[in-house]
């Protein structure tokens, strides 16, 4: 009785860390990205810091850390709660090693810093961000020390994401990767001929026009919009506010919707990785991912792998263009072409597949290179540059196009961007995987059999939550670790056919 007694009181206090944690991460932030005035930050910024305090109090109270402790390793558990335990003791610990007015102030910063990046790149002015940028480096220096590492500060911060994450592992991976994607878009560039298609005068198509084809598009994959909603805002993302209450931002590029497809279908996708999670488990903190790289993986999944397959473009074609009547002037093959055009630039969320991971890359190495104490924000811009230039040889036009595009930095994910390339790796080996079980996943798109594809998913991945870490649930989805070939090989199949060029 004691036991169960003890259970009931702690995933009671659990819900409300919850319900703290979801209101100040999903909806209020939601609200200030999508609705709310530019006056109203400074007001926000506070409310958001007493939220932070109030969750951060539960956290490392007396009451919290007694429960932790009587349920870790309790042999009276069931899988669930050991798994709860696990996720609880794993993020609160790197809370509670921060002191409580330093998180305080560190939470109030980010939150303005966000709002000075918009004015930053709006303005192409990168002084007026780097002030800010400074302050969050110098918190996460503190916080590297707080939360330990045996190698490298860097460690720390990247193993906040995906424990165990090294600058030896991840130099190791980029190192192989590196040289693969760079000899690619060599050899494709050295072809003597071929078949890749640049449209040519892209029609404009308004911005709500395009949210006609994103909702469209969402319907038919198999997102709930009695569960979720769409809106516009500076940069993509998804908040979830539980399986029930999932909330999609994407921005709209009227000179080129193709860019608009691609950050709802990568958002989309993470939204019914959401809405699929069992909603038995709200109230133990695993209804939701076990990291963010899996969810990201799921985002590029359907973004890349479902978004630029010849499956995709011959199944919506003709809904797409009785949306917008001025695509039908491309063939549904034309289009698949293009979007898959290797024609590398410098703004990452407009990279073509090929040159992505090299986006990536880029942002690794500055950070690895800062944390190093080899590379002061002062020099941020011009080494960005000119990385740009030896690895996709392009250079940004202004500060803007270069290294404000991003608002990572600002919004205090340092030490985030490494995820992104071993989410590019998980994808194409969750593709695998999914094909091995179900068949060909380009004739299952292109005959809309999305329910087949979303039913693996849910069963294999996206049903179970947090229960899993993120290498056990790769493991028991895929059968394997994660593996580099699965992806080298997606790219080098695709890209021979696309180029008629055997990679």
């Amino acid at each position: 009785m004691l036991y169960n007694s003890k259970l009931a009181d702690f995933k009671n206090l659990i819900s409300k860390i919850e319900m703290i944690d979801n209101t100040r991460n999903s909806l209020i932030y939601w609200d200030k990205i999508t609705n709310m005035p530019p006056e109203g930050i400074e007001y926000r910024s506070k409310v958001m810091a007493y939220l932070a305090e109030e969750q951060y109090k539960l956290f490392s109270g007396r009451e919290f850390a007694g429960y932790v402790k009587y349920f870790k390793d309790n042999k009276k558990n069931d899988h669930i709660t050991d798994a709860m335990v696990r996720r609880i003791y794993d993020s609160s610990y790197a809370l509670h090693k921060i002191p409580e007015k330093e998180y305080h102030d560190y939470v109030e910063l980010f939150t303005t810093a966000e709002q000075i990046w918009e004015k930053a790149k709006k303005e192409n002015q990168y002084e007026v961000i780097r002030p800010y940028w400074e302050k969050i480096f110098d918190y996460f220096r503190k916080f590297a020390e707080y939360w330990g590492y045996e190698g490298e500060p860097y460690d720390a911060l990247m193993g906040y994401y995906e424990k165990g994450l090294t600058v030896e592992k991840m130099d190791e991976m980029v190192s192989e990767i590196k040289s693969v994607l760079i000899g690619f878009r060599k050899q494709i560039q050295d072809a003597a001929e071929t078949e890749a298609v640049t449209l040519e005068d892209i029609p404009v198509i308004d911005a709500a026009t395009q949210q006609k084809i994103w909702k469209m598009i969402l319907s038919q994959l198999g997102f709930s919009f009695t569960a979720g909603r769409v809106d516009t805002g500076s940069h993509p993302t998804i908040l979830s506010n539980s399986p029930s209450d999932v909330r999609i931002v994407s921005t709209c590029n009227e000179q080129d919707f193709r860019a608009g497809i691609f950050n709802i279908l990568h958002a989309g996708g993470k939204g019914i990785y959401h809405q699929s999670i069992d909603k038995d488990l709200m109230g133990t903190f695993l209804a939701d991912t076990p990291s963010w790289i899996f969810e990201e993986a799921i985002g590029r999944f359907y973004e890349n792998i479902i978004g630029k397959s010849k499956g995709f473009w011959l199944r919506f074609y003709d809904e797409i263009c009785e949306i917008a009547p001025q695509l039908k002037k491309y063939t549904a093959c034309q289009l698949f072409k293009s979007v898959n055009n290797v024609e590398p630039g410098a703004v990452r969320l407009e990279a073509d597949e090929l040159s992505y991971l090299l986006h990536i890359i880029i942002r690794y190495e500055i950070e690895r290179e800062i944390f190093k104490g080899k590379i002061s924000t002062e020099d941020i811009p011009e080494i960005w540059n000119k990385k740009y230039e030896d690895y996709l040889g392009v250079k940004p036009a202004n500060d803007s196009e270069g290294v404000l595009q991003d608002i990572h930095w600002s919004a205090g994910y340092v030490g985030y961007f490494p995820t992104y390339l071993l989410a590019e790796l998980m994808a194409a080996q969750i593709k695998s995987a999914l094909e091995e079980a179900c068949g060909d996943l380009d004739q299952l798109i292109s005959e809309g059999r999305f329910e087949v594809i979303n039913k693996w998913l849910k069963e294999n991945i996206f049903k179970h939550g947090a229960i899993y870490t993120n290498a056990e649930l790769l493991v028991i989805s895929t059968g394997k670790g994660l593996d580099s070939v699965h992806y080298i090989d997606y790219l080098r199949n695709k890209f021979s056919e696309v180029y008629k060029t055997k990679l």
